[in-house]
């Protein structure tokens, strides 16, 4: 039970510490993405890899280009969704300001995704059809990382439609027995929002 609560409130560590202590978006991300590292290794219930290559389907291809709505979504709602300091200086002021920032357009659009999904559709895995306490868990610390950057209404509907996206990421890999699908639909969501986010720059 305590390896179960631990590895649902990582990243909600993470950010605390990295933004909002430190404010630092390098140091949130690289704690959490250390964090479920941690809780990988040290469980030996964790799933095999090889179930990051498996799972393909046509029957849920169509959700790989509908996350790049994200993306599109939130470049179209920005005049209504930012807060009163633009772009620029939120980005600065959490230490994601030139070169930083480019690598980090990177690293997110990249190396994130895989790790999430293998993490929370994964070993946090779950085979019911109900919603559950993880696909709260894991939108629930995207509304403290978007209040950094959103104003908190928009945060809160965004964790609203994240609790949904996380729900059929879930179902995805239930019904498909792996996890491609829900890792090419995240990479596809993860690029549309960083470069639509760089383009708003």
């Amino acid at each position: 039970m305590t390896m179960r609560i631990g590895s649902l409130i990582v990243p909600y560590i993470a950010v605390g510490i990295g933004l909002y202590i430190f404010k630092s978006g390098w140091l949130a991300i690289l704690l959490y993405h250390a964090g479920m590292g941690f809780f990988l290794i040290l469980d030996q219930k964790r799933p095999p890899l090889r179930q990051m290559l498996q799972g393909w389907h046509k029957t849920w291809a169509w959700f790989i280009p509908f996350c790049a709505l994200g993306g599109i979504a939130i470049y179209l709602l920005w005049p209504w969704m930012q807060q009163s300091l633009d772009l620029n200086a939120l980005l600065h002021k959490y230490g994601l300001a030139g070169w930083k920032w480019t690598v980090f357009l990177f690293y997110y659009s990249i190396i994130h995704p895989p790790l999430e999904q293998f993490y929370w559709r994964g070993y946090l895995g779950h085979p019911g059809r109900e919603i559950r306490i993880e696909d709260f868990a894991f939108s629930g610390y995207h509304f403290f990382t978007m209040i950094c950057f959103v104003q908190w209404r928009w945060a809160l509907i965004s964790c609203f439609v994240l609790t949904g996206i996380a729900w059929l990421w879930r179902q995805t890999a239930r019904e498909t027995g792996g996890l491609i699908i829900p890792i090419l639909s995240h990479l596809t969501a993860d690029i549309s929002v960083i470069w639509f986010v760089h383009s708003l720059l």
